[in-house]
């Protein structure tokens, strides 16, 4: 009876953690901004062309991403494997954006929390897999989901990175106010 409620702790923590990455992309979605067509940019308007990618894109990771809880919810490891993909290949597109300037430490931690999640899904992925194939075998199951507290470090990571990513863009917006005001 205890092995069985220790499996079934596991895979609830294992589902838990899937909501969380989902949240987390969510947030990441936050970010927005607006293009320019003009040839000679203001930095201004290449700090709101970068913020409109990372918003293009995290919108599209979390579309991802809830295809990924949806698929955790029907236990759906094949769907799963796909949307954590799907998001994976969002998450990306981080890494080849050009930040201005301006945003460049921005850039590095959006890139480091991208990739932080972006592992996070695939490293849940695979445990849950292994966990849904042992099936009954609550040694094994026990065995597969030992890796799911390093999951959560690099998830917890990621959103860390993301936080503080974010923070930095709403510091320099209102350093900007800040100094429309004074003027």
């Amino acid at each position: 009876m205890l092995n069985t409620t220790n499996a079934r702790g596991r895979r609830m923590k294992l589902i838990a953690v899937a909501c969380a990455m989902c949240v987390a992309l969510a947030a990441l979605a936050g970010c927005s901004g607006t293009g320019s067509s003009s040839q000679q940019k203001t930095p201004a308007q290449l700090n709101r062309e970068y913020m409109s990618s990372v918003n293009s894109i995290s919108s599209e990771a979390s579309r991802a991403l809830s295809d990924f809880g949806d698929a955790a919810a029907k236990q759906d490891v094949a769907a799963m494997r796909l949307a954590a993909a799907d998001a994976g290949k969002a998450l990306d597109k981080i890494d080849s954006l050009e930040a201005p300037d301006a945003l460049k430490d921005v850039s590095d931690e959006y890139k480091a929390g991208a990739d932080d999640l972006s592992q996070a899904l695939s490293d849940y992925v695979e445990i849950y897999s292994k966990v849904k194939n042992a099936g009954d075998d609550t040694a094994a199951a026990a065995s597969a989901a030992e890796g799911i507290d390093d999951v959560k470090a690099r998830y917890d990571s990621g959103v860390t990175h993301l936080s503080k990513a974010d923070s930095m863009v709403a510091e320099m917006a209102d350093d900007s106010n800040s100094d429309s005001s004074s003027k």
